[in-house]
């Protein structure tokens, strides 16, 4: 499986395409849809959950907590807050008018509604366009959407398996769990900025670089068990406990060595396995409402480009720019994929509607430098 997500992400990139979408279609390929050499099963399973660690560990690491707090407190927050409420409301109403029920309705919309950063930041590099204010203002919106999405879904987790009779008392009581996990969040990022003062004052730097790494693994680990512990899931603790490790807590040789180790072991090894593992687990003969897949599809790139393009508008981008802001929205890649297997394994969604899924992640993150290149084109002849 390892072997044909490089060697298929490897062709992808030759024909200046994602390695994301090579890597899917390996799993697509050897699974039952194709050649139907590996089956979905206990051990793929638990390798899956292993790469949704690193891979949302990764993510983590290319954020930062003052980012995210800036983001939400800051005077452009509204028209982020604005663009992504657009997105989802397009997509919650598509979920509605196709007749969805509320959990997985909500799925779709989370599914839909999110940009994933670390995608979006590859992008913009490869296309040299991480100076510009069409990168600022999308990285910013991003970020914004994987938090709540991540949040949002840890609430819609909870709420699949209440504890109690109505779902109103069960929305109390994961709202009341959410807040206690970001008053955790919020009391040991408090720590975490003490002791990076504390460090630089004092010029404290561990000369056993291994331990700072382990003790920074365990760190993550701890917080994606007290995530689950209150009924979310692992990764939105992992997400934010990553969020909290800096250069200025662990100093720069140390930060630069966890994360290089993270995406050497995220891009050679567990990257690859997650998306070849939702290929295998992809079925073809779930797709038997074809309709919906293109809804799906159509609505996914309609409500990122509307929601975009609004955004930056309200931002007082020129009208050329904010499209081009509007197509680096549609870059759901990973992000997407991991929201969709997490709902699919706790029973959110069905095969086919995850299937389904899995075709709007790998659709939407083909067409999104397409769209970009297609904007650079017309912008350069202007």
């Amino acid at each position: 499986m390892l072997i044909g997500a490089h060697l298929l992400g490897w062709v992808a990139e030759r024909l200046r395409q994602p390695a994301l979408v090579g890597h899917m279609l390996a799993g697509i390929l050897l699974g039952p849809s194709v050649l139907n050499w590996m089956q979905a099963g206990p051990t793929f399973a638990a390798i899956s959950d292993l790469s949704v660690l690193f891979v949302v560990v990764a993510a983590g690491l290319e954020m930062r907590m003052h980012h995210v707090l800036d983001v939400f407190r800051g005077k452009s927050s509204f028209a982020l807050l604005v663009g992504f409420a657009i997105s989802t409301a397009v997509a919650g109403a598509f979920a509605w008018l196709t007749g969805m029920a509320l959990i997985p309705g909500l799925v779709v919309t989370l599914c839909l509604s999110v940009t994933a950063l670390p995608v979006a930041l590859r992008i913009l590099s490869s296309f040299g366009m991480l100076d510009t204010s069409i990168a600022r203002l999308a990285i910013a919106s991003a970020l914004l959407s994987d938090v709540i999405v991540l949040m949002v879904l840890g609430v819609v987790l909870s709420l699949a398996t209440p504890s109690v009779g109505s779902w109103l008392p069960a929305a109390g009581i994961s709202m009341a769990k959410l807040g206690a996990l970001l008053a955790f969040v919020g009391i040991c990022h408090f720590a975490c900025l003490r002791l990076s003062a504390l460090r630089a004052a004092r010029k404290i730097n561990s000369k056993y670089p291994d331990t700072v790494l382990i003790a920074t693994l365990l760190f993550t680990f701890a917080f994606g068990a007290l995530s689950a512990l209150l009924g979310f899931h692992f990764v939105i603790g992992v997400f934010f406990a990553a969020l909290m490790i800096t250069r200025d807590l662990i100093s720069d040789a140390h930060f630069e060595k966890l994360e290089r180790t993270c995406e050497v072991i995220t891009v050679s090894l567990f990257g690859p396995l997650f998306l070849a593992y939702q290929g295998i687990q992809f079925k073809l003969g779930a797709l038997d409402n074809a309709s919906l897949v293109v809804g799906l599809v159509l609505v996914a790139i309609a409500s990122k480009l509307l929601g975009g393009y609004v955004m930056a508008r309200m931002k007082s981008l020129p009208h050329q720019e904010a499209l081009g802001v509007a197509a680096i929205m549609n870059a759901r890649g990973v992000m997407e994929l991991v929201v969709a297997s997490i709902a699919y394994h706790a029973g959110l969604v069905d095969q086919g509607l995850y299937s389904a899924l899995l075709v709007v992640g790998m659709v939407t993150t083909v067409i999104t430098p397409l769209l970009l290149r297609q904007w650079l084109t017309k912008s350069q002849t202007a």
